[in-house]
């Protein structure tokens, strides 16, 4: 079984490859997706480990893994928005309506902010939030005497009895919330698929609950996401036609959190 310390650092080692991947090719999708999920990943574990890590380390971490991961949004939030409103156009076909302008809009404006992620400044900040990281890997030291066993399998359950509460009394509408247990649960999730030989049967079942409430919200925080790009997008146009159909893709994304309903 792999020690604590040689997860972290396998994981360390993925966003590496994965920025690798990602700048060969920065035009693919699944490119984005991957990095930030590795970074964020490393982010979600510590957070789980964070009883075993010094207060102010654990923050310096954090903070800096989320630095990393900030630098991809406007990137990967275009990514998502360009595959909703290309699933809206194939449900939509209509054509009185300039579909091809719109998504031409779209790319130009996903392909100013792949230059701004590659840009000198953005990858510079970028490396010194990784061999900070590296550092504090380095010096990181777990308690040999732990029980590692016995805190994962605490932590899994507390962790998920939490999500689970917050999310039965959740109110999709509540931006602020959904975003929050989206992350909740993500932790969850990571800490249950990388820790799953600690405690196999708990991680599996706990994983699977994760995931389901990871993916429901994240449908509603895309959606939350999408029609304030749209909208925004629409306000910021002079083409009355372009205006019409983002307004119409952002009632669609509107519709998505309306038919999820109200818990609690």
């Amino acid at each position: 079984m792999k020690s604590v310390q040689q997860v972290l650092a396998e994981k360390f080692n993925l966003i590496q490859t994965e920025l690798i991947r990602f700048q060969n090719n920065p035009y693919s999708i699944d490119r984005v997706h991957d990095l930030r999920v590795s970074i964020r990943t490393l982010r979600g574990l510590f957070k789980f480990l964070k009883q075993e890590i010094p207060q102010t380390t654990f923050e310096d971490i954090d903070q800096t893994l989320s630095d990393a991961a900030m630098i991809f949004g406007p990137l990967r939030e275009l990514d998502v928005l360009i595959s909703q409103a290309s699933s809206f156009a194939y449900a939509h076909p209509d054509s009185q309506s300039d579909y091809q302008s719109l998504f031409q809009d779209f790319h130009d404006k996903r392909e100013a902010a792949m230059h701004q992620v590659l840009a000198a400044a953005s990858q510079q900040q970028l490396m010194a939030d990784l061999d900070n990281i590296e550092e504090h890997l380095k010096t990181l030291a777990f308690d040999k005497t732990t029980d590692w066993h016995k805190y994962i399998v605490r932590e899994l359950k507390r962790r998920t009895d939490k999500v689970i509460r917050n999310y039965d009394r959740l109110d999709f509408n509540n931006y602020g919330r959904v975003h929050q247990i989206r992350k909740k649960a993500k932790t969850v999730r990571y800490a249950a698929t990388t820790f799953a030989d600690f405690a196999p049967k708990l991680a599996n079942k706990v994983g699977k609950k994760a995931k389901a409430i990871q993916d429901e919200s994240g449908r509603i925080t895309d959606a939350h996401v999408n029609d304030g790009l749209l909208r925004q997008f629409a306000a910021r146009t002079n083409n009355p036609s372009e205006a019409k159909l983002l307004l119409q893709m952002a009632q669609a994304q509107r519709n998505i959190i309306a038919d999820s309903g109200t818990k609690g």
